[in-house]
């Protein structure tokens, strides 16, 4: 639990719509922790009207090779 995994610098974002490569660039840069509830992984989000639906359903392409693992090591708690 707590995993912390960026997207591949170079995953092919531009076969996404728009707001979908909004999402994969964050993850790019910013990444995401996981962590275990049991089911298989998603991202989940606050809902807002202004997402598309459809747009956001294409990262279901997104495979979990397509991460890397962060290496904490070096970070520095406080």
């Amino acid at each position: 639990m707590g995993l912390r995994l960026r997207l591949r610098s170079n995953f092919p974002v531009r076969r996404f719509p728009p707001q979908a490569r909004v999402v994969l660039r964050a993850l790019k840069r910013y990444g995401m922790i996981v962590s275990d509830n049991g089911s298989s992984w998603y991202i989940s989000g606050a809902p807002n009207p202004r997402w598309s639906n459809d747009q956001l359903h294409t990262l279901h392409r997104v495979k979990g090779s397509d991460f890397r693992v962060v290496d904490t090591r070096r970070l520095r708690n406080g």
